[in-house]
């Protein structure tokens, strides 16, 4: 295929994560550099990646406080600044940003943290599929808010990202594969094979192969805590099923900041994250961009 028709999605998920911080605001509010929050440095690390589309998973009840801080669009920040083109302004890109949750008949069911990724992907190809073939999505990319690293350690990955080979960020080895919430992109073979596997590993209310009545519908119930076993997959559970060969980009450290601990380590350590230094780096908010508020 050729390159002009690859459409690299971005997928940011918040949904479905355990967080363990009291905080009277969401943590991905939480600062990284002035006026640059954790939810930014995902952002960007999709548009320095090279992502066409970036796909955000929160539930619908957190999604306006996202709205006002993110806005509709994000600058590429690889043709923002060339102050020698004389169309340096026209060549300049924008890459929207759209809201998605998890489907109401997945919640308290499947929705763990590996399955809003799943979910996410999911809408982005229909949506895609729905406007054109040309813009459906050739590979995933999905950047994580709590893996704290310079998002633009990417920009020299690009190439390879955008491409049908699979790239993993990794630390000291480990990576998605193994439970770490660093950047990693997967195909449609991928999500195909992750998100069967999560169906077939994961229960459901009735006990396999259990008591049927007269029409052959099942009727034995599992114990309420058995039931629907994939809401608590891991991330190395529901991934378990992505292919081998990738592309790696590792990096001698791993900061975790799913916890106020791992975000104070973050910030004790010489790891800094520096907001883009151009005047305008993201386009405020000026229409509905949650596919929830379209009639």
């Amino acid at each position: 295929m050729s390159n002009l028709n690859f459409h690299l999605a971005g997928i940011i998920p918040l949904s479905s994560i355990p967080l363990q911080y009291n905080l009277p605001y969401h943590p991905c509010m939480l600062p990284v550099d002035d006026n640059y929050l954790m939810i930014h440095r995902a952002i960007m690390e999709c548009a320095w990646a090279g992502c066409e589309t970036i796909w955000i998973v929160a539930d619908p009840d957190i999604q306006p406080m996202f709205k006002k801080v993110i806005g509709d669009y994000v600058y590429d920040p690889v043709n923002y600044h060339r102050p020698m083109d004389p169309d340096r302004f026209a060549k300049r890109s924008m890459i929207p940003i759209y809201f998605t949750s998890i489907d109401v008949k997945n919640r308290n069911k499947r929705d763990s943290y590996g399955w809003s990724i799943i979910e996410g992907a999911y809408m982005a190809y229909r949506v895609s599929n729905q406007l054109s073939k040309w813009v459906v999505p050739s590979m995933y990319y999905v950047a994580f808010p709590w893996s704290l690293y310079p998002p633009e350690i990417v920009r020299e990955y690009r190439k390879p990202i955008s491409t049908h080979k699979r790239f993993r960020i990794t630390s000291e080895g480990q990576g998605i594969k193994q439970g770490k919430m660093m950047g990693f992109t997967f195909n449609e073979e991928d999500f195909i094979n992750c998100r069967a596997w999560v169906r077939k590993e994961g229960t459901g209310r009735y006990v396999p192969g259990g008591k049927k009545n007269e029409e052959g519908i099942p009727r034995e119930l599992l114990p309420p805590e058995e039931r629907w076993s994939g809401r608590h997959f891991q991330l190395e559970d529901v991934f378990c099923q992505l292919g081998e060969d990738a592309t790696i980009l590792d990096l001698p450290y791993y900061f975790d900041a799913s916890s106020f601990g791992g975000y104070k380590q973050w910030a004790e350590s010489d790891v800094n994250i520096d907001k883009p230094v151009v005047e305008k780096w993201i386009e405020p908010s000026k229409y509905k961009k949650s596919l929830l508020e379209f009639d």
